[in-house]
């Protein structure tokens, strides 16, 4: 073997339990009460902490080209900066480009990531408009291991938004290859009546944000497309849920007998519409909004109670100098840094500070990103044959989040000055040490694109 993990408390998605944590080459090879040890194995010592199968962010923008600029981390930066708070695995986005086929545009985004990558990384197709033979490119997206469709309700202007007929089309032939249906759910109609509205009373500054898109319009949107894809029967993953009225559609179509899964953010979590009237509201601008502590509060209950299934961070770096081109809430840079404090934020504000189940925090960070997309059980959990992606985690190490030094070009964080107990000691990818300590030790070109296995995507596994 090439490391032996010793002395931690191992923590799966359905237990926790002291065992030793044997690694050789890639893998995970056994793990169990007093390994052997063999000359050649490096010992990692992991008394006081916990083992955690590496985090899984099933929602990251890197190297994203919206709006004239690309965001401020690309492969490289960014999944360093995922490294450094041990997430092992992103799930990136392929946009489709003019004149390739769905299938060509993932590969050229697999080709444009791998050489930076230092974590393993998986895709979300974007879909944005209807190609001609559309079974035709979503099988061929599910053989090359796209394991999900990203489609939207809003941003018409952009060219994001499907209309009806589109949107129902491209969830029938992507359900029907495999893939998981993404929805980034705001109804467009009800985001364009308050956009219209603010403009003519002149109130377009950066601190109206939450304003111009209101928890309504994710709710309108959950909705529709619930009751749509349901009479369908075809599963639905609402990326990003920010409020309780989103929360509650999401609720009921669930007792319609809809399958819905549900996918919130750290920043909907601990982060407030409050930030909007600061000198700073340009640095918390994202979409959704941040909304009311009300709202947070309804979104921890649901992570308490097992209703999200994944907690991601839609990490979309922009600097403060890209943010500041924007001059109103409609125009600036939307999105924040977010994917090195995952893993910190949920174990403070979680475990730490609700009380929440170490096996309840691996399964929203690694085990249910892994089982809906595809990749399981090859990740997303600690057992022989699994990739050995693994965190060594100090439950009692003290951090106060700093406002600039982390690794993402963003060059400051929205957490920063949060106080967190509990931090990534040792960080493993496939078996190589990537964070040792306060240091990054790994390299751009170790990630390698994880194929998602066709039909765990869709939620039959």
């Amino acid at each position: 073997m090439d490391f032996l993990i010793t002395g931690g408390l191992v923590v799966t998605e359905d237990r926790e339990f002291r065992a030793d944590v044997a690694v050789d080459g890639e893998k995970i090879v056994s793990v169990g009460g007093g390994l052997p040890r063999t000359p050649e194995a490096v010992v990692l010592d992991a008394s006081g902490k916990y083992v955690l199968p590496g985090v899984i962010d099933a929602h990251t923008h890197f190297a994203l080209r919206s709006r004239g600029t690309v965001t401020a981390d690309g492969f490289a930066s960014g999944t360093r900066s995922a490294a450094c708070g041990g997430v092992t695995t992103v799930i990136d986005f392929a946009d489709q480009l003019p004149g390739m086929s769905m299938a060509r545009s993932a590969r050229a985004r697999i080709e444009e990531a791998a050489p930076g990558a230092s974590v393993d990384f998986a895709l979300h197709m974007t879909v944005t408009r209807v190609p001609e033979d559309l079974a035709g490119e979503m099988a061929a997206l599910g053989r090359m291991g796209v394991g999900a469709v990203k489609l939207f309700t809003t941003y018409r202007a952009a060219g994001y938004l499907l209309e009806d007929d589109d949107f129902l089309a491209v969830a029938e032939a992507a359900n029907g290859a495999g893939l998981l249906v993404t929805v980034h759910a705001e109804d467009n109609d009800t985001v364009e009546r308050f956009e219209a509205a603010l403009r003519e009373h002149g109130r377009t500054s950066p601190s109206q944000h939450a304003e111009s898109r209101p928890s309504e319009a994710e709710a309108i949107a959950i909705k529709k497309v619930a009751a749509h894809l349901g009479r369908l029967g075809i599963p639905v993953y609402f990326v990003h849920v920010s409020s309780g009225a989103g929360l509650d559609a999401a609720r009921e179509a669930r007792r319609m007998g809809c399958t819905v899964y549900a996918e919130t953010c750290p920043h909907y979590l601990l982060l407030t519409q409050d930030e909007y009237s600061g000198d700073r509201a340009r640095e918390f601008i994202m979409t959704p909004p941040l909304r009311t502590a009300a709202d947070a509060a309804a979104l921890w209950d649901a992570v308490l109670g097992g209703e999200i299934d994944v907690i991601a961070t839609d990490h979309c770096a922009f600097t403060r100098e890209q943010k500041a081109l924007g001059e109103t809430c409609f125009d600036v840079l939307p999105g924040i840094p977010g994917v090195e404090t995952l893993l910190p934020l949920v174990h403070q504000e979680g475990v730490v500070r609700r009380g929440m189940a170490l096996p309840d925090m691996v399964r929203v960070l690694s085990h249910n990103p892994a089982r809906l997309f595809g990749l399981y059980p090859r990740k997303g959990t600690i057992a022989p044959g699994a990739d050995a992606d693994i965190v060594i985690f100090d439950p009692g190490c003290s951090r106060t989040i700093p406002g600039a030094s982390l690794h993402s070009n963003a060059g400051y964080t929205p957490y920063g000055g949060m106080k967190v107990q509990g931090w990534p000691m040792t960080v493993m990818v496939r078996g190589r040490v990537v964070l040792a300590g306060d240091q990054f030790v790994g390299g751009p070109g170790w990630g390698r694109f994880v194929a998602s296995t066709p039909g765990l995507a869709a939620g039959d596994g």
